[in-house]
């Protein structure tokens, strides 16, 4: 793949699969800037629900120039190799363990890093902090998802239907995005990054990864999260609600919370900006948003 919109032409841009303990085999892809210096954190980069990278280049290209990041591709993507998906989990606390088991074959005991992601891959992030020992200097949780909660039609299509009757009911999945969870005024763009991810999901993963998160809630499995985290909400993504993300911060006690306007500009180079000052730890950060 050609990722000269995601970075600068210098950088060193190398794909591979990383096996993880359940068999199934992950694809990374590594950024790393020349002349990067070590007191840089490397940047581990989860990202949301079947999302595909193109949704993040905006915020990839800022975040590339200023340090070496591994942009994980989490279990439910079409690119991860799974054995035997009967016996795959695709839970958030397999989310979770994927991470921890990336990080430490990836970086040695000693690197410094920072996690980022949205979404799902965001709430995968959340469960780590909570509960692994090598912790991240800081996270950047761009519109975590608290819980997982589908309307009911959902629920009962999902658990019965075939995997490969998928792009029978694709149609129906886009209208009630577009008409119950996503700003069809204001969030074009979203809705069509949306709809392009559900074309190149691979169904039989997305059924998996659905009956394995329908009723998943963060409040039942995290107390404290004592790792810095900066969490980026947006004004008009309906899909992720500002108001569980703001009860979230009650259990985030070094935790700082900007609203973008949208999910679009969750995704631009002015996000990415934002990742890059509060990883810095710019003195002008706080100064300049609060």
């Amino acid at each position: 793949m050609d990722y000269s919109q995601y970075t600068d032409k210098s950088t060193a841009v190398k794909e591979y699969m990383v096996d993880v303990s359940d068999g199934v085999s992950l694809k990374i892809i590594d950024f790393t800037p020349p002349n990067i210096i070590q007191e840089k954190p490397v940047v581990v980069f989860v990202a949301g629900w079947i999302s595909l990278i193109s949704g993040w280049k905006n915020v990839l290209k800022v975040l590339t120039a200023n340090h070496r990041v591994i942009y994980l591709e989490s279990r439910e993507k079409q690119s991860s190799i799974v054995p035997d998906l009967k016996k795959a989990s695709f839970s958030i606390e397999r989310l979770k363990l994927d991470i921890g088991e990336i990080i430490k074959k990836i970086l040695p005991p000693s690197e410094k890093f920072v996690l980022a992601g949205s979404s799902l891959g965001a709430s995968a992030i959340l469960e780590y902090c909570g509960s692994e020992k090598r912790k991240p200097l800081s996270a950047v949780l761009i519109g975590p998802n608290t819980e997982f909660r589908f309307p009911r039609i959902l629920g009962t299509i999902i658990p019965s239907m075939h995997p490969s009757l998928f792009f029978t009911v694709k149609p129906v999945i886009k209208w009630y995005l577009r008409n119950f969870k996503l700003d069809k005024k204001n969030s074009r763009e979203q809705i069509e990054k949306y709809e392009n991810t559900l074309d190149c999901a691979d169904p039989y993963k997305l059924k998996a990864n659905a009956l394995a998160i329908k009723n998943y809630s963060i409040w039942d499995h995290i107390d404290n999260i004592n790792v810095p985290c900066l969490v980026i909400g947006a004004t008009t993504d309906t899909l992720h609600g500002t108001e569980n993300i703001k009860r979230l911060m009650k259990i985030i006690p070094k935790s700082v919370y900007l609203e973008l306007e949208s999910n679009m500009e969750t995704h631009s180079e002015k996000a990415g900006h934002l990742i890059v000052e509060y990883i810095q730890g710019d003195a002008q950060f706080k100064a300049n948003h609060f």
